[in-house]
């Protein structure tokens, strides 16, 4: 449990770097008027509605362990995306793909994150869970969204630059993140399986057969 919090809150963490830095560059390099920047914006809301109706549905296709892979994956490849992408990038080949990732990621995760918390603990403590996964969003957006800044304003160099690092630094925590679920997390295919109370009631049961 303990790594996949610390897995998490690298996770989480990276999405408020990109909202706020993809938002920076987009503005301030690409120079895009306002609407247009809510339009580029699209493919994450849209793509967060469906993966929060099919969330659930993958979960019991795809075992668990494979989905905070692909989560991380997909925040490698939309802070790549950022990071070198040159002066005359294009909508389409650079933004977004970046965009599709990032709701690939952080929706999965909270679907993955959600389901592994709730089925972890009684359901005397389901709020708890809750309130887990949601606090561990929040944290994890605040800590990195901040060690990020302290990154730009400390590297120097043009303002297209300064947000560059920015999403190096996203790479690396995702990276990270990736490292610690791959190598210290195992979770299966969600399934119906006895609740937290169900599996205490059998295994007492059979620790009373075997006496």
């Amino acid at each position: 449990m303990r790594p996949f919090i610390f897995g998490l809150l690298l996770s989480y963490g990276t999405l408020g770097i990109f909202l706020l830095y993809a938002t920076l560059h987009i503005t301030n390099i690409m120079h895009v008027s306002p609407m247009q920047l809510v339009a580029w914006y699209l493919p994450m809301s849209i793509g967060g509605c469906f993966l929060a109706i099919s969330g659930g549905f993958l979960l019991h296709k795809i075992p668990g362990t494979l989905i905070l892979f692909i989560s991380t994956l997909a925040v490698i490849i939309n802070s790549l995306l950022f990071a070198l992408q040159p002066p005359d990038a294009g909508y389409w080949p650079w933004v977004f793909p970046a965009m599709c990732c990032a709701t690939i990621a952080i929706d999965l995760l909270f679907s993955a994150a959600s389901i592994f918390l709730s089925t972890s603990l009684p359901k005397g403590k389901q709020g708890l869970a809750g309130a887990l996964s949601n606090v561990l969003l929040q944290l994890g957006v605040a800590l990195l969204l901040g060690f990020a800044d302290i990154v730009v304003s400390e590297t120097g160099g043009s303002e297209r630059e300064s947000y560059k690092h920015a999403f190096w630094f996203e790479l690396g925590c995702g990276a990270l993140a990736m490292v610690v679920f791959l190598g210290f997390v195992r979770m299966g295919r969600a399934e119906s399986d006895f609740t937290y109370e169900e599996k205490r009631e059998e295994e007492m049961r059979e620790q009373g057969v075997a006496r």
